[in-house]
């Protein structure tokens, strides 16, 4: 069976019934990604809005190292990456302050 390969999929209005259970059938190929969460707290145990979270992937063979991206924490400290985990590889997380804060005990 050839299935088609999206990662989301369309319900029209049409098909639902009023009052009722509506059942879909659908398919999920199996994926190596993996979500990382946290949350980022500063010195006074205060959650840190605002912080860049980087994170970088790390050859194990090799030795080298790549940049793959980064987030900036919300309000209440916490952030979210997804990436695609390589078995022969090492993930470094690096936190930064913010650059611009409102209030000077934030970092503190």
């Amino acid at each position: 069976m050839d299935f088609n390969k999206k990662a989301s999929f369309t319900i029209r209005g049409s098909r639902l019934l009023p009052c009722r259970e509506n059942h879909f059938n659908f398919h999920l190929s199996q994926m190596n990604y993996q979500i990382i969460k946290g949350t980022v707290y500063c010195l006074n145990q205060r959650p840190c809005g605002g912080a860049a979270v980087q994170i970088t992937q790390v050859d194990m063979v090799n030795h080298t190292a790549a940049l793959l991206g980064y987030t900036i924490t919300d309000e209440a400290g916490r952030y979210v990456i997804s990436l695609e985990a390589q078995p022969d590889m090492k993930y470094e997380l690096s936190v930064f302050a913010p650059l611009i804060t409102n209030k000077k005990e934030e970092i503190s």
